[in-house]
């Protein structure tokens, strides 16, 4: 590890460089990276995905701009596989799994949103290579899932985009504004922006406004919120029902770090940030008796998945550490120190290494929505965010850190 590149206040940050020293066990896979296991080893179960893929090329972007060992191969050994083994020739779009058949597959706005995303930080880290891999994902993005009627992303269609699932999700077009943000500085495009900003205004200013700031994550394909989507199956981890508290956390970071793009007609986003962030913290927070945040609850503010996700308590810190900057927010900086400490007690691993990615309420290891430890993406930005100045974009504000 080559710490000697690092700001002097960083030697002092070891859990950086241990997760991504955790992460590159990942590179074992044949192509593209592997989902690890609860003990960091491959999971031969789980085919090599565009989504860990694109996640874990993100975060050796991020470990290569720190001067991190070996990240700078792993990151150009992403931005190959993503185009030599995910992206599909003859249909356009990226395939979210090289384990589906031709007739299976489908074409994700949420995987294609992290091909973005990861490229972007990739090409901005010094990979020049990866700024094909960007230009192809943003061409699918904007004339594939783009809804210019309603201002967001269409969430997914099957392999050769003749026929669109009827489903408009959330989560997809959240990771989509970070996405755009990413792109639009890499690649020098501020019209980006713009696209950031009308997906924002649709979910956040429009429709969680509505609702005393509780996102909805479900709609159908006229923009109409599914309010009992997946009642049946709540614990669904990546469309779960009822109110995802993370999201409430990650919606916040992400309008603070959009203000400060210049993006037009942002005047609204620092205030909505604030309640989004006051708002997931009060219903979260120990909202059945027991530290820490639980994953979701429904329409009456009653807890559901009581289990505690790592990412939840990320994306926690992310905004805390924003609300802070910010300095508008009392008890903001006590509550970055409280999760933090929260997560160095709780979350870490000990035995096997790497961080839990869920625990139960009582704060045991747990995986009935969260299997193994794949994710870097969500944990690394939550250990780097409270050294980083303001600005748009994760990796943006590290290299001005640097």
């Amino acid at each position: 590890m080559t710490q000697e590149k690092m700001p002097q206040d960083w030697q002092h940050f070891p859990q950086v460089v241990r997760l991504i020293d955790f992460a590159k066990q990942s590179a074992s896979a044949e192509r593209g990276f592997g989902y690890l296991d609860s003990r960091g080893a491959l999971d031969p179960s789980v085919p090599p995905s565009l989504l860990v893929t694109s996640r874990m090329t993100f975060s050796f972007a991020t470990g290569s701009t720190l001067g991190i060992e070996g990240c700078r191969t792993l990151v150009e050994r992403g931005v190959k596989s993503l185009l030599e083994d995910f992206h599909d020739t003859i249909n356009g779009g990226f395939h979210s799994s090289l384990g589906e058949s031709p007739s299976a597959a489908s074409k994700s706005a949420y995987d294609t949103a992290f091909v973005l995303f990861a490229s972007s930080s990739a090409y901005a880290a010094g990979v020049s290579e990866a700024r094909e891999v960007a230009e192809i994902a943003l061409d699918t993005m904007l004339n594939r899932f783009w809804r210019d009627d309603l201002g967001i992303f269409s969430n997914s269609f099957n392999a050769d985009f003749s026929l669109s699932e009827p489903y408009l999700g959330a989560n997809a077009n959240m990771h989509s504004v970070e996405a755009l943000m990413a792109a639009g500085t890499a690649l020098n495009d501020p019209s980006l922006l713009d696209k950031a900003q009308a997906i924002s205004q649709f979910l956040i200013d429009h429709h969680a406004r509505k609702t005393q700031w509780l996102v909805p994550e479900h709609f159908d394909l006229d923009g109409r919120p599914l309010w009992e989507f997946n009642a049946d199956i709540p614990d669904d981890e990546f469309r779960p029902y009822g109110v995802t508290v993370g999201h409430l956390f990650e919606w916040s970071r992400l309008l603070m770090e959009l203000s400060q793009s210049g993006v037009r007609d942002s005047e609204w986003m620092p205030d909505a940030a604030r309640e989004l962030y006051q708002t997931a913290k009060r219903i979260g927070w120990a909202a059945d008796g027991k530290e820490g945040f639980v994953y979701t609850l429904d329409w009456d503010e009653k807890p559901i998945i009581t289990e505690r996700l790592l990412w939840v308590l990320a994306e926690a810190i992310c905004a805390a550490v924003e609300m802070t900057a910010e300095g508008t927010v009392e008890g903001s900086h006590q509550d970055v120190e409280r999760w933090q400490h929260l997560l160095e007690t709780t979350f870490v691993d000990s035995t096997h290494g790497g961080w839990h990615h869920q625990l139960t309420a009582d704060g045991e290891p747990s995986s009935t929505i969260a299997r193994g430890k794949p994710d870097a993406y969500h944990l690394i930005q939550a250990l780097i965010a409270p050294h980083l100045p303001r600005g748009a974009g994760i990796l943006e504000r590290l290299q001005r850190r640097l």
